[in-house]
């Protein structure tokens, strides 16, 4: 089965979010937009955080 389009997983996802804000009428391009940041802040690759330095003076 083929993987679903980007436009695909944000309606999804946008479908979600309208669910669980309560299904509110006239805000569906406040949901795409939502969505649609969701989406594209999963496609970005991760960086990676460096190791907790006990020896940082912020530390203390």
């Amino acid at each position: 089965m083929p993987e679903p389009s980007l436009a695909e997983r944000i309606r999804e996802c946008a479908f979600l979010l309208w669910q669980l804000d309560g299904s509110l009428e006239g805000c569906a391009d406040e949901y795409w937009r939502m969505a649609r940041t969701l989406m594209e802040r999963e496609a970005q690759p991760q960086v990676a955080q460096p190791p907790f330095d006990s020896d940082c003076p912020a530390a203390e």
